[in-house]
């Protein structure tokens, strides 16, 4: 039981990486409209969204925001009227754009800087499933330079490389007590990095629809000489040697379709859907350097499926000066049930939410926007270590970006 204890918890930390930790903060405009824009919105946050847009700007641009994104999860066990909450914290993923070039040219480059997987949780150390995890921090940090190309007026085309950067951090209790009765405890700390690309098209009638299609390879972020350090009776400290581990971690290829038409003279619509290849996570295996009977390498399986997800939003330009947002969205989960563990207790979620853009003049403006995920209550029973019982979670992103022009 120990071994297989010490093996769940040294694998546990590319969950929240590879199933509800998907960030989509990096334009703040899209935001406000839950996601949706990227056949809408022509600007620097393209890079990300439609690189094949980015050529039809007629100026440059540096954009800089972030998010607070405030995970909110509780849990009752199977049987008892307790309920366990995780612990209040803010993770700030951010996204800096810059494009450059001349202006009204066939060509655009650009350089993006932003984090679209990551995420923080906090369970403590006194709840029924400490066992599978205590706490975790995690950021991948995409760095993408890009290049777009205007075909024809109404038609263009961009791709980019990615360059990965992914950082995590995650504590474990062990079922091992010491004098004092306090359980033994495993922290695994990494970095590791990965590549790959976005490709994207995008085609335009003048004032009447827009079309985008994009797709962003998967990424295999390669972990490297990670470091596991373990606190435990002495009695036992043989058995668990501070060690280091590599592994693996899966960051899935994703093809988003998106339209935008207007509706009135200052009032468009757009609608964003999203097919997300979590089918590569397959399984996750762990090779530790230094191995003992009770700690050894790990294969653990998952068989996630691919996921979908779909957004629509309303963008309403009230005056020269003042645009504001509004949009809805419905995101399936890729994890079945005897996989959801409490990095991410996923589930199929529901979202909305609200913006605004205000241009303070002809060089600056600030946008605004909130988004509110409500994940369906799920009950679950780990196939990994039997923890048994009921998640509810919400999620709250409010974030603000500024861009200057020129």
């Amino acid at each position: 039981m120990k071994r297989l204890l010490l093996g769940l918890m040294l694998a546990s930390p590319s969950l929240l990486w590879a199933q509800g930790s998907q960030v989509n903060t990096q334009s703040q405009k899209a935001v406000g409209m839950s996601g949706a824009g990227s056949a809408l919105f022509i600007d620097e946050a393209s890079i990300f969204y439609s690189p094949g847009a980015l050529s039809k700007m007629d100026h440059n641009a540096i954009t800089v925001g972030a998010s607070g994104v405030m995970y909110r999860s509780a849990f009752q066990e199977r049987g008892s009227s307790d309920v366990h909450n995780t612990k209040f914290r803010i993770t700030p993923p951010f996204a800096a754009f810059a494009t450059f070039g001349p202006s009204n040219s066939w060509w655009k480059a650009g350089l993006g800087v932003y984090t679209p997987f990551g995420g923080s949780v906090d369970w403590g150390n006194e709840w029924p499933g400490r066992y599978e995890l205590n706490h975790l921090q995690l950021r991948a940090i995409f760095i993408q330079p890009t290049l777009s190309f205007k075909i024809t007026e109404n038609f263009g085309i961009g791709g980019g490389f990615v360059y990965n950067f992914g950082q995590v951090d995650l504590s474990r209790s062990l079922p091992i007590a010491g004098n004092d009765g306090q359980p033994a405890q495993a922290q695994l700390t990494g970095v590791g990095t990965g590549m790959g690309f976005n490709v994207g098209v995008h085609y335009h009638l003048e004032n009447e629809f827009a079309i985008s299609l994009s797709y962003r390879s998967k990424v295999v972020t390669k972990l490297r000489d990670g470091d596991a350090e373990f606190t435990v009776p002495a009695a036992v400290a043989a058995s668990f040697p501070n060690t280091t581990f590599d592994a693996e971690l899966p960051l899935p290829a994703s093809f988003n379709l998106g339209l935008a038409f207007p509706v009135g003279e200052k009032v468009d619509i757009a609608a964003d859907a999203t097919l997300i290849g979590y089918d590569i996570y397959k399984e996750l295996v762990f090779d530790y350097k230094d191995n003992t009977p009770l700690l050894q390498d790990t294969r653990q399986e998952k068989n996630y499926e691919n996921a979908f997800s779909g957004k629509v939003g309303i963008n309403y330009q009230t005056t020269d000066n003042l645009a504001l947002r509004a949009g809805a969205g419905y995101v399936y989960s890729p994890v079945r049930g005897p996989y959801v563990s409490p990095e991410t207790p996923d589930n199929n979620r529901v979202m909305g939410s609200v913006g605004f853009t205000y241009d303070i003049n002809d060089r600056w403006d600030i946008t605004g926007a909130y988004v509110f995920q409500h994940l369906l209550e799920r009950s679950v029973t780990s196939a990994a270590t039997g923890l048994s019982g009921t998640y509810k979670t919400n999620i709250h992103a409010p974030g603000l970006s500024l861009t200057y022009k020129w």
